[in-house]
């Protein structure tokens, strides 16, 4: 099966199951929790531990400058790769197909939906992919929606951006099981990031909403390239480590980042320069300071870093719970920086992200796209 058939027929089932919110018992494993984190239910006075800045175990309040330590890790950039890294590097971004010629102007439609409308139309395949994916069981219509401008009224402008934008990118999952396993995780992840983003984007007025959130969808490129062409590293996205341990034992298998793989298939496929450069520092937050960043870029890239962070731990829980996740995502080593980042990038605090994301409208939204995690195999050829 081609790429474009094999992306097509993962994202038509993960459109479906978005939509079915089934949580099931027991640990939560696979890269969207980076990598596998313990579940947990909700601290009892998880609001009050937000605005003391984190909480400890059970939601004993810590003081606002009880931070976890910034990880020793040397973050590689690209003036630093080896010669044989560099050869790697080549090698896997000729490996990925060109992206559909649509990914333009969808990237510039935002969130539109007229124009979106009038760019899905212009790629059969992929309206028959939103058809497919809303006229599906588990929606349960009663009457078949035969138009996408239809669809998108449906879905929304968001999810129907997002996957057509990943059935644009179309990189095709791994053959072998567990790389299979975490390359979906990774996918269904990067849409909970996207939804993360938005919300915080129109919550906290900022402009270019729906190009912050395409920008979040695309911060885990590099890592969902990696592990469909490099299987083996599915064990170290399924490892009991946490981001920066993750970070590490890339760099040392092949060094170089999944922060340098996404910039290097920005930089192939020409996609809008501030968001390849976005992709080229989507990993600074983790170790360097704001200062680290082009003023232009700290608000896209605090955003896109929090949001991916946060869905990370989201889907770590049990019972889906904003508030836990951000008390968890305190306590967690790659937020050591990040309210520094958030401040930064005129975000607020934490407990500004709360008042956004607790919305109910917000968080029923949320709540759905946490549901979908679990995406089918794909199909045999």
């Amino acid at each position: 099966m081609g790429f474009a058939v094999v992306a097509g027929a993962l994202l038509a089932g993960m459109g479906v199951l978005w939509w079915s919110a089934k949580p099931r018992p027991g640990r939560r494993r696979g890269a969207g929790a980076g990598p596998s984190q313990r579940r947990s239910a909700a601290p009892a006075n998880s609001r009050a531990a937000l605005r003391s800045g984190t909480a400890g175990p059970a939601g004993a309040r810590l003081t606002p400058t009880a931070r976890p330590a910034v990880p020793e890790l040397t973050l590689l950039d690209e003036p630093q790769l080896t010669a044989e890294a560099n050869r790697r590097l080549e090698a896997l971004t000729d490996a990925v197909p060109r992206p559909s010629g649509v990914l333009w102007a969808l990237l510039r439609a935002g969130d539109d939906p007229a124009e979106l409308a009038r760019v899905v139309a212009t790629d059969p395949a992929m309206a028959a992919l939103l058809l497919r994916t809303v006229n599906s069981a588990q929606f349960g219509l009663s009457r078949e929606i035969t138009s996408v401008q239809h669809a998108i009224t449906y879905l929304g402008a968001n999810l129907v951006r997002d996957i057509a934008v990943s059935h644009a990118v179309a990189i095709s999952p791994a053959v072998d099981a567990a790389a299979e396993r975490v390359h979906r995780s990774l996918w269904a992840s990067s849409y909970l990031a996207s939804a993360v983003a938005l919300a915080v984007a129109q919550g906290r007025r900022q402009q270019g909403a729906a190009e912050r959130s395409t920008c979040a969808l695309l911060f885990g490129l590099g890592d969902i390239t990696l592990v469909s062409h490099h299987p083996w590293l599915a064990a170290v996205y399924e490892g009991e480590g946490d981001l920066p341990g993750r970070v590490d034992a890339v760099q040392r298998a092949l060094g170089f980042n999944a922060a340098i793989v996404g910039a290097r298939l920005g930089s192939a496929w020409r996609l809008p320069r501030d968001l390849r450069r976005a992709l080229g520092d989507s990993l600074k937050p983790l170790v360097a300071a704001p200062a680290s960043v082009a003023p232009d870029l700290l608000p896209v890239v605090a955003l896109a870093y929090f949001a991916c962070r946060l869905a990370e731990t989201l889907r770590a829980q049990e019972h889906f719970d904003i508030e836990a996740g951000l008390v968890a995502l305190l306590q967690r080593p790659e937020a050591a920086l990040l309210a520094d980042y958030l401040a930064a990038g005129e975000l607020g605090d934490f407990d500004a992200m709360a008042a956004v994301l607790t919305e109910p409208a917000i968080g029923r939204r949320l709540g759905m796209v946490h549901g979908g995690t679990c995406v089918p195999k794909t199909p045999a050829a």
